[in-house]
């Protein structure tokens, strides 16, 4: 009860300190031993420590209503010419990615009707605002230019997502709703969910792919009912613990913690702190045989990119090589989850 209290009056401290110092106290945390933090009670769930990679593919569907990020082409311009780089940096390392992928991306074109909007066929959210982003006025779709790859790649992606398909054997798309959408009970209606579920299993069988895995945009998480009905087997949640369990929800779908975001930090950190933050996280799962969870976007800081990934998947390159790891997708440790009736 005593630790609980202390742990709530510190994350109420965090709220109001500057950024440096929310860095400088996270730091101490590492240093003292404090983090990563682990699941105590579930210790030795797996045979060895299992290590999850899941990016967030979404180019300029993810940013165009968000409140801090303002030019949302730059980053999907970015991302555009990162992704072949880490689909490059993932294989030769034989270490498989899990994509979740906006479902606009499969498409090579779309139009626009005599309105100047595109895909009357979808059903639109109602306007929202949460933690990320504001949309209050307008059409959902009003920023979808309705061309095409050639004169828009921002909006489409059909040659990266054969680049994926093709970059490693063991690679899995998944699902990140169609229009990267609130998927909160709060602001997503079940029949839009099931409208952007079901477009996204379309889309993704016509170019040869099963989508079984589900990444809700801004872990906005909801709708379960929905995933089950059209046959998904595991989603992305955040967890109370950065090294956990997955757990089989009251649906019998697979709920696989999130873990640690993947990109540069506010507070200052050097290279050297991220990697050994890493290499800590790596250590504890190994020894408490549980799930490190690792996610990313593909328009990362490319600082990050250059001088803190590759040493990172170096690392867990060797660690599976030792035989002290193993990496799996997010539909690979869904089947093995269920398969081996780990309910917690």
């Amino acid at each position: 009860m005593l630790i609980q209290t202390a742990k709530n009056i510190y994350f109420r401290l965090r709220r109001i300190m500057p950024p440096m110092v929310r860095g400088a106290s996270t730091r101490m945390l590492h240093y003292c031993r404090f983090k990563p933090t682990v699941n105590k009670k579930a210790s030795g769930y797996f045979a060895k420590g299992t290590v999850v990679f899941s990016a967030d593919f979404e180019m300029a569907w993810a940013y165009r209503y968000s409140k801090t990020i303002a030019d949302f082409e730059a980053m999907a311009r970015r991302e555009r010419e990162q992704v072949p780089k880490l689909l490059t940096l993932f294989a030769d390392l034989d270490i498989p990615v899990t994509w979740a992928t906006v479902g606009h991306l499969f498409l090579k074109e779309c139009s626009k009707n005599k309105s100047g909007l595109t895909h009357d066929e979808m059903t639109r959210p109602p306007h929202f605002s949460n933690e990320h982003w504001r949309f209050d006025h307008g059409d959902w779709y009003q920023h979808d230019p309705g061309t095409d790859l050639l004169e828009n790649p921002e909006w489409y992606a059909p040659d990266l997502i054969r680049m994926i398909k093709d970059a490693h054997q063991r690679n899995e798309i998944a699902c990140h709703t169609f229009s990267h959408i609130d998927f909160s009970y709060k602001n997503c209606p079940k029949e839009l969910a099931l409208a952007e579920l079901s477009v996204c299993k379309r889309l993704a069988a016509e170019s040869g792919c099963e989508l079984t895995s589900m990444v809700f945009p801004g872990g906005t998480a909801g709708n379960y009912e929905s995933l089950k009905e059209l046959g998904f087997t595991c989603y992305r949640k955040k967890a109370p613990f950065d090294i956990d369990v997955p757990k089989i929800d009251k649906l019998g779908l697979v709920s696989i913690p999130s873990g640690l975001g993947l990109d540069r930090d506010a507070y200052g950190w050097s290279a050297d702190f991220h990697i050994r933050k890493f290499r800590k996280i790596l250590e504890y799962a190994s020894k408490n045989r549980q799930l490190c969870s690792f996610w990313f976007h593909p328009s990362m800081d490319p600082w990050y990119f250059e001088n803190v990934m590759p040493k990172i998947l170096q690392i867990v390159n060797e660690r599976v090589r030792s035989g002290d790891l193993l990496v799996q997708t997010m539909s690979e440790l869904a089947r093995n989850v269920s398969a081996n009736e780990f309910h917690n």
